[in-house]
């Protein structure tokens, strides 16, 4: 195993936090777009009005995967976090 220094460390924890998030966001995503192709093909076959599609769950913003790294950071640090981070533009 290699030596990683404390930037590697925190760079991949946000890689897998990203990774974690929009693998989740997809699922949901294609979850809804299915039920609703369900529920389109029944109302086409009971002549009903075909359903408006649902809207997508908002995609992870930089706020959202840095909260899951230091909540990941916490679980391997063995510290429990509850802190929320906000990210603000100049």
């Amino acid at each position: 195993m290699s030596n990683m220094t404390p930037f590697e460390i925190r760079l991949e924890l946000l890689k897998m936090a990203k990774d974690m998030l929009t693998d989740s966001y997809f699922s949901e995503k294609s979850r809804i777009s299915e039920n609703w192709q369900v529920a389109v093909d029944s109302a086409k076959l009971n002549g009903l009005l075909i359903p408006e599609h649902p809207p997508y769950p908002p995609y992870p913003s930089e706020t959202d995967v840095i909260n899951k790294a230091q909540m990941l950071n916490g679980f391997v640090s063995n510290i429990v976090t509850e802190t929320k981070t906000s990210i603000t533009k100049k």
